[in-house]
């Protein structure tokens, strides 16, 4: 029995383990009997999330059959949870990314962005950055390191041949190679903090917080938080790898051929690349200013009430239109073929990641309705002369660790309820806590098992864990500061909240 499979077989029996405790013990005082079976089923379901005991998307479907058997909440009220608002936001961003991979579009962007920034060494990889940042905000962190890590590979074997060099043109050669892949390992995580489609731990935040709390977390406020913070940590990512990874010895005078020659190889935009362009960057615009473009509607009358658009029309609907437009709008009309074809929903789509969302949700709705947070949060009273900047800080440094060994969307899933079960208790905004949670389960830059941006680029075999861990643990700790930084700055103009 391998390591891994010992470590799922104890996962397996140590949730089982906890379920039965709480269902075969007395509740702790103030604690009803089905607060203390929800605690159990969420202590299952950490326990094989963090352990992966069962693959993770099947453990999201654990509520389903448990919550109802065990009379915690019933099946009618846990099945609407996989259909959550939120969730077809996501699917709409699914959607897009697929779009732009079908058309080879996300390829073109990534090589102007190089091609811009030139071949001086430290503005090559800030082209690697900025490319796979600013696609990582809008598509799969996994499939833009996917995307960037070949090409990253083909400028790297380039600077590294050749025989007539010094012994410190050869090492900082190889420290070019380290900072390349770091940098898109790295910058696929940064990139998607600045979304709520760009990374699962955002998505799930967002649609715990509109469970638990009923507050929507607008796309375009978000930005104005996890924006900021993405910028920052590729700008400081940009300063650190080359500062520990010294390559001022190199000559990348002929990196810029191959930007060139990959270039042409695409030739001109194909009409799918054009289209699927204007559907990005008008659905990008729709979510960024929903709300100024809805206040020049009229309101509608809904039951009898007048009510404005802006309630009526959220971030999941504009998803789901450019869903639709893909489909509806022509690549080629005369053969049918329009930007997106039913491929979309067996290779575009990871319907695991789904499942995930609606089983955390539906772990909120239980923690929720059962009084489990309600409980939690009479308990922490006892943290209400804490300064709300350092329990923001824990938060995010114990979902930081975590997220080294397991997935961040797992530890999203499990300490967002948490944490606004916290906010409840101190009486400050469920976002001061919340927030923290996600930002923290993304800043995963330690190990290669971490995240598969991480793993994808461990394996050109250019980079060592020892290279990974130094530079990736500062940047996790760095990112924990800048995250609190730049929401003591900006939760108050983005969400009108003080921390």
């Amino acid at each position: 029995m391998t390591g891994d499979r010992k470590k799922q077989v104890i996962g397996l029996f140590l949730g089982v383990a906890f379920l039965l405790y709480t269902l075969f013990t007395t509740p702790p005082e103030g604690i009803s009997v089905t607060a203390w079976k929800t605690i159990g089923v969420t202590l299952l379901m950490a326990t094989w999330w963090m352990l992966e005991a069962i693959p993770i998307a099947v453990t999201a479907l654990v509520p389903l059959v448990l919550f109802p058997a065990l009379g915690v909440v019933s099946a009618k009220a846990v099945a609407p949870n996989y259909a959550n608002d939120l969730i077809w936001l996501f699917v709409g961003g699914f959607a897009l990314a697929y779009a732009m991979e079908t058309w080879n579009l996300h390829r073109r962007v990534s090589l102007i962005v190089l091609k811009v920034c030139g071949t001086n060494p430290k503005m090559l990889i800030l082209g690697f950055m900025a490319a796979t940042g600013f696609l990582s905000a809008w598509m799969s962190n996994t499939a833009c390191a996917a995307l960037m890590m070949p090409i990253g590979m083909a400028i790297v074997k380039m600077v590294q041949e050749g025989d007539r060099r010094s012994e410190i043109e050869k090492k900082a050669a190889i420290n070019f190679g380290i900072c390349v892949m770091l940098g898109i390992a790295f910058s696929s995580s940064m990139g998607g903090m600045a979304t709520l489609i760009g990374t699962p731990p955002n998505a799930v935040m967002a649609g715990q917080v509109m469970q638990m709390t009923g507050t929507a977390v607008p796309f375009a406020n978000f930005m104005m938080v996890g924006g900021p913070i993405g910028v920052a940590l590729i700008a400081i990512t940009l300063w650190l790898l080359p500062a520990m990874f010294p390559i001022k010895a190199l000559d990348l005078s002929a990196a810029g051929a191959i930007v060139d020659e990959e270039l042409e190889k695409l030739g001109p935009m194909t009409r799918g690349e054009i289209t699927t362009m204007i559907l990005f960057v008008g659905t990008a615009l729709a979510w960024i200013l929903r709300p100024q473009l809805l206040s020049l509607l009229p309101s509608v009358e809904v039951a009898g009430k007048i009510t404005p658009l802006a309630k009526m029309i959220t971030d999941s609907t504009i998803g789901m239109t450019a869903l639709l437009l893909c489909f509806v709008v022509p690549v080629d009309f005369k053969r049918g073929r329009m930007v997106l074809d039913t491929s979309l929903f067996t290779k575009g789509i990871p319907w695991d990641a789904i499942l995930l969302f609606g089983g955390g949700f539906a772990l909120g709705g239980a923690l929720s309705k059962s009084g489990v947070t309600e409980y939690v949060a009479g308990q922490m009273q006892a943290l209400a002369g804490m300064s709300s900047i350092v329990i923001m800080a824990v938060l995010a440094l114990v979902a930081m660790l975590l997220t080294q060994m397991t997935s961040n969307t797992a530890v999203a899933a499990t300490f967002v309820p948490l944490s606004i079960s916290i906010a409840q208790g101190l009486g400050v905004s469920p976002l001061l806590m919340a927030i923290p949670v996600a930002l923290g389960a993304s800043l995963a830059f330690a190990l290669p098992v971490a995240t598969p941006p991480n793993a994808i680029v461990f394996g050109s075999g250019l980079i060592r864990v020892p290279d990974m861990f130094k530079s990736g643990f500062t940047l996790c700790l760095i990112g924990i500061v800048i995250s609190i930084a730049v929401m003591y700055v900006m939760m108050p103009i983005a969400f009108g909240v003080k921390v």
